[in-house]
């Protein structure tokens, strides 16, 4: 026996989620009781973007919400605008087509664990563990580079350099004045080698600085223009670890777009909101096909890992031929619960 739609609609009303049927426009055509009492919203009214999708950087005819992309993430959370000011809400959307229009499935609920959150979990102590003896590792590397094989170097450059001034044959003056040159040069990229695998910096002076004085080595690196733009309220105290981590996201992000993409120009912004930053990177490299880029390619992996380890997303919007836009949020404050040695035990 089917059931009756008065019967479904009941249903529908008393579920524990908001249920909301939009159109393109985002014009409600539906709600139930539990979505109209979260948001206050009528039917007939047009559902407001997030506060994440009204920031969002669009191509012309791209979508601006988030969860209507080709490749969708199954859920997303971000605050939306109802009758009492802002609310966060965990968000998932489904495509619904008829014969003749689209409409949208808007599903809405109060962030809550996961039923797998345990083994969401453990999953993610792993990739913690992973990143941070990694972290770890980049240390003991770095310290190797400065003080023993920079320092060798530098001994090998000055050596060459009083020889240099004690030798009159102009055909060894050439020899030695190219051995020179060839060791300030290993000199400036070990430097740079180093500040790469261990960004002290971060830790000295914060995310927002230490942004600012790699986009200038990066320039001078890479020969490329780098734009940046950092909207973070000065009474923001992030967690020196989870900093680290979101500057290797948009450090890989650089390189990427550098050496694979071949970019002469980059866009890097980033924006805070409550808990979480926003962050969108814009080269004109040569592009690549995104479809499954998540599991293809170890520095994009580690890219998504590291952002679902802070609580958040990343998304690589392009296609061959150009550009390439890479997009995400991340949370960098402390966990609850967490202690607060937790990622500084592996420094």
């Amino acid at each position: 026996m089917l059931m009756q739609k008065e019967v479904l609609a009941e249903i529908v009303d008393h579920l524990p989620e908001g249920i909301i049927l939009m159109d393109q426009g985002r014009t409600i055509h539906y709600m139930n009781e539990k979505a109209f009492a979260m948001t206050g919203w009528e039917i007939g009214e047009k559902v407001p973007y997030c506060t994440y999708c009204q920031d969002r950087e669009v191509e012309k005819d791209e979508n601006r919400c988030i969860l209507t992309s080709d490749d969708p993430i199954p859920f997303f959370n971000s605050h939306m605008a109802v009758y009492e000011g802002l609310e966060e809400f965990e968000m998932s959307l489904k495509k619904l087509s008829t014969s003749d229009r689209e409409y949208f499935i808007l599903r809405i609920r109060q962030p809550i664990k996961n039923e797998n959150s345990e083994r969401a979990r453990l999953h993610e102590l792993l990739v913690q563990e992973t990143m941070l003896a990694q972290e770890a590792e980049r240390k003991r590397i770095a310290r190797e580079l400065h003080d023993h094989i920079g320092q060798s170097v530098y001994s090998i450059f000055l050596g060459l350099e009083v020889i240099r001034q004690n030798i009159s044959d102009e055909k060894y003056q050439n020899h030695i004045s190219n051995m020179v040159n060839v060791m300030e040069k290993t000199l400036s990229d070990i430097k740079h080698l180093t500040k790469s695998l261990r960004p002290e910096i971060v830790y000295d002076i914060g995310l927002k600085k230490s942004l600012a004085e790699a986009v200038k080595d990066w320039r001078k690196l890479y020969q490329i223009d780098i734009f940046l733009q950092i909207d973070i309220e000065q009474d923001h105290h992030f967690d020196p670890e989870k900093e680290l981590h979101l500057f290797r996201v948009i450090q890989e992000s650089v390189a990427n777009a550098v050496r694979h993409g071949q970019a002469t120009y980059l866009s890097i912004h980033l924006k805070s909101y409550y808990q979480y930053i926003f962050f969108n990177l814009y080269d004109n490299g040569n592009g690549f096909i995104a479809d499954g880029c998540k599991s293809n390619g170890l520095g994009l992996k580690h890219m998504y890992e590291r952002c679902k380890m802070l609580s958040g997303d990343i998304r690589w919007i392009s296609k061959e031929g150009g550009p390439t836009r890479v997009e995400g949020f991340v949370s960098l404050t402390r966990s609850e619960g967490e202690r607060e040695d937790e990622f500084n035990d592996h420094r």
